[in-house]
This record gives C-alpha cells, structure tokens and sequence, in this order.
C-alpha cells in the first residue's frame, strides 16, 4: 500500500469519513523532506500491510501546488504537514520539523485504542 494522490473533485471530510483511519500528507514539490517522508510513509504502509489486523486506512497525499484552496480550508500553511485521523476525529498532527517515528507510533496507539473500543474515552 502506497499514499494515493488526491483525486480531482475529492474532499478531505469524505477521505476522513470513507474509513475508520486516514492518514493525510500535506507537501509540496519543491519541499525535500516532503519526499523523504512519502517514501518513508510508504515503507510504513508496506510493513503494516504484512501484518494482519489492522483496521482499514485511508493514505492520502495532497499537493499544496496542485490544491492551495483545498489546503486554505483545512488551514494547512506549512509543508510538510501530517494528519491522522481515528472515527473522523484529528488524533495526531505534525508541522515542519518532527519525528516520524513518533507520529506514526501515536497513530498505531489510537488504532489499538479503536479496536480496543476505548479511543474516544482516552483522546
């Protein structure tokens, strides 16, 4: 499983509501780290794919260049820009400088939480 580009027409809200978890990457073309986190994204989504149980995930990459109403509206001012999303709700976000590793571990804790069925109490 690879991040998917956004589809033209496609809106954030029925992404975020088309699975129990989405993942969104906010980036740019001329943004390197942005780049690097995709193909590290990807690796992720890969590993988590050989593993069964997982609850099903929305990935998807949004252009800034190619969407910049879109990314007005979900007040995305910086590249690169990471969400997840858990039953619809924001669980994690990440601006700028951050640590992937630790993003992606808060993003696998609120999937435990979910199949536990105590996500919304512990958010």
């Amino acid at each position: 499983m690879h991040l998917r580009e956004l589809a033209p027409g496609e809106q954030l809200e029925d992404i975020i509501a088309s699975s129990p978890l989405a993942l969104l990457q906010f980036g740019t073309q001329s943004c390197a780290p942005c780049g690097a986190l995709h193909q590290k994204i990807d690796s992720w989504l890969d590993e988590r794919e050989k593993t069964p149980g997982h609850l099903p995930l929305a990935a998807v990459y949004i252009s800034l260049d190619e969407h910049p109403a879109l990314a007005a509206q979900a007040d995305v001012l910086s590249a690169p820009t990471l969400r997840f999303y858990a039953e619809g709700q924001l669980w994690a976000e990440a601006k700028g400088y951050f640590s992937l590793e630790a993003f992606l571990a808060r993003a696998e804790r609120a999937e435990q939480l979910l199949q536990e069925g105590t996500a919304s109490q512990t958010r």
